[in-house]
């Protein structure tokens, strides 16, 4: 028994009898102890999907799946603290149960798909970023219609820039696609050409994107910031950040569908 790992590894006796007697008892101890990790990213979750898409509670029950796995993959020995690879599975199994939801209905899936195009016209057609009011002339919805398409299409933009493309389950080390932009040495040989294809293209959009939207961009998916956090450092409003991260995600499938591809084709 080593007396240094028991003083850093929190709750260090029960994952040793988990590891000894594999019972669903310990297991459900555990669970208890670490339950707050559950709590915390369906709260940060929540902050960026809104609860007309998917209601914190539902976060809360896909995350305890997310949980229930980490503490059942988990290896103590190795001396890592529980909570980072928590963190990471937790919120794998809440995008993962969110993508296998039909979480858009189909009339709301209509109306996103019509933004998306009236946005790529007006752009062209006005020289600029098309305003909230003029996409609601121009397709004829109501200012709430058109938040509720941009929020599907954020939603969506989400939920592919986290989609793993590899993992190291024993350590809790997933990567998503914005992971490898920051660090391509990651990435294994026969994905190294599509990666580098979709990171010099989102970084092209990046660099044209109006500062504050690049701000909002770089914050959220770059430093692990929530849109109330980036609101706080911006002196914003959530609402405000809101709208420049939908138009920013609209300008990168702008971007990405010109030139022949979608979010989803670097799966």
């Amino acid at each position: 028994m080593n007396p240094v790992k028991q003083e850093v590894i929190p709750n260090y006796h029960l994952w040793r009898t988990y590891n000894e007697k594999d019972d669903s008892s310990t297991q459900d101890k555990l669970a208890k102890q670490y339950m707050h990790l559950v709590e915390q990213m369906a709260s940060k979750m929540s902050m960026s999907i809104p609860h007309r898409i998917i209601p914190k509670e539902d976060l809360i029950g896909l995350g305890y799946i997310g949980l229930v796995e980490a503490i059942q993959k988990f290896d103590y020995k190795k001396g890592y603290q529980f909570e980072t690879y928590g963190l990471w599975r937790i919120k794998g199994a809440m995008l993962d149960g969110i993508r296998q939801m039909d979480w858009i209905p189909r009339g709301l899936r209509d109306k996103a798909k019509k933004l998306n195009q009236a946005y790529s016209q007006l752009e062209q057609k006005l020289m600029r970023t098309p305003t909230e009011a003029e996409l609601s002339s121009f397709l004829d919805m109501t200012a709430e219609e058109v938040d509720q398409a941009m929020s599907v299409l954020s939603t969506s933009a989400l939920l592919s820039l986290d989609a793993p493309v590899n993992s190291a389950n024993d350590e809790g080390k997933q990567q998503n696609h914005v992971d490898q932009l920051v660090d391509d040495k990651s990435v294994s040989q026969d994905r190294n050409l599509l990666m580098g294809e979709f990171q010099k293209m989102i970084a092209q959009c990046i660099d044209i994107m109006p500062e504050k939207e690049k701000l909002v961009i770089t914050l959220f998916y770059y430093e692990g910031l929530s849109q109330i956090e980036i609101a706080e450092v911006l002196s914003l409003t959530k609402g405000r950040i809101s709208q420049l991260h939908s138009k920013a995600v609209l300008r990168m499938r702008q971007h990405l569908e010109g030139k022949g591809y979608t979010l989803d084709s670097f799966y």
